[in-house]
């Protein structure tokens, strides 16, 4: 797996630009489209829809199609969105491993090392820190200080 810098944000345009472009459905989406659209920097939005893909906002076929969790995230409010992408950060292994190492006492940096070597994360690790920090942040899970927050 590789990873960008890439934040929430990114992912919930990028799910909301394929719902768009599927309106049309005499085309298939692709990131192509998606970048196009966007106007954002085209390994970003690769990024941004890889992180989708992976939380299970997007399903990655012939053609880029929202999930059900996707169709949940375009029509949901910020609160919402926020518990939405808890409820998928929890299914990923490397999350819930990140969350163990960081209740062990390391410290979010360090946790996220680990991840990065364990789950062999291809990518710089400024942006791999960011990106985690940034999606954890995003659905209350960690505090600024990359503690984890209690329910």
């Amino acid at each position: 797996m590789r990873m960008g810098k890439i934040t929430a944000k990114a992912v919930i345009e990028c799910v909301k630009a394929i719902n768009y472009l599927s309106l049309d459905s005499r085309k298939s989406v692709t990131s192509e489209k998606v970048h196009k659209y966007l106007r954002m920097s085209f390994e970003y939005v690769n990024d941004a829809i890889e992180v989708a893909i992976i939380m299970q906002f997007i399903n990655n076929g012939e053609s880029l199609t929202l999930s059900s969790a996707g169709q949940k995230l375009i029509s949901s409010t910020t609160n919402q969105s926020q518990i939405l992408f808890r409820k998928q950060l929890l299914k990923l292994p490397n999350i819930n491993q990140l969350i163990v190492l960081i209740s062990e006492g390391n410290s979010f940096e360090d946790a996220v090392n680990k991840i990065i070597v364990s789950y062999n994360i291809q990518g710089k690790e400024k942006e791999i820190l960011y990106s985690f920090r940034n999606l954890m942040l995003f659905a209350n899970m960690i505090g600024p200080e990359g503690t984890i927050e209690k329910e």
